[in-house]
């Protein structure tokens, strides 16, 4: 896996050949197609791979943090330094019909992170009383991750996007009073 994804990075999906991800291994093409039956097969296996790993990465860090608001920053800060290696938004951009071919309908499960990352986070935020009681999980945890993908992705005016203290402050004065208890 590492292998294809060295070559993935280096070439591209469509110039990326099975050969070249075998020889990368020190392994035979016989021996890959044997595990693999093509090339989209292998280089799906590469992309949820290195999607696993992020997604890994990324609860480690942000599971460090110790309230919603440091969690969230933490997401911002950590997506924001590995969104340039992240290789599946690279090859989206730059391939973005050889990238459809090989994730195909998949995508949702390339990302199994997305739809429920921020669950535990708002429940244990629940639970210190950090947000409503009767906050709606499923949603909320929808609108953190858009506002993640709003600040990795946009930069703003009124905060720094680089400067973890400023996001923090964002975060909690925005985001945790927006979850927070309305009395």
């Amino acid at each position: 896996m590492e292998a294809a994804a060295i070559c993935i990075r280096r070439t591209g999906i469509r110039r990326t050949t099975v050969g070249q991800i075998a020889e990368e291994a020190g392994v035979s093409r016989a021996w890959l197609y044997r595990l693999y039956p093509d090339k989209n097969t292998l280089i799906g296996a590469a992309l949820m791979r290195e999607d696993e790993e992020f997604w890994a990465r990324a609860h480690a860090v942000v599971g460090a943090a110790d309230d919603l608001a440091d969690q969230v920053a933490a997401a911002v800060i950590f997506s924001r330094a590995e969104q340039p290696g992240a290789l599946l938004l690279l090859l989206q951009q730059a391939e973005p019909e050889a990238t459809a071919a090989v994730v195909g309908s998949g995508l949702r499960h390339m990302v199994p992170g997305l739809a429920g990352f921020w669950h535990p986070y708002l429940e244990a935020a629940q639970a210190r009383g950090e947000v409503r009681a009767d906050l709606d999980v499923a949603q909320a945890s929808e609108w953190v991750l858009r506002i993640v993908i709003s600040l990795v992705s946009v930069a703003g005016e009124t905060m720094d996007i680089n400067n973890p203290a400023d996001v923090r402050a964002f975060l909690r004065t925005f985001l945790v009073a927006g979850l927070g208890n309305s009395s």
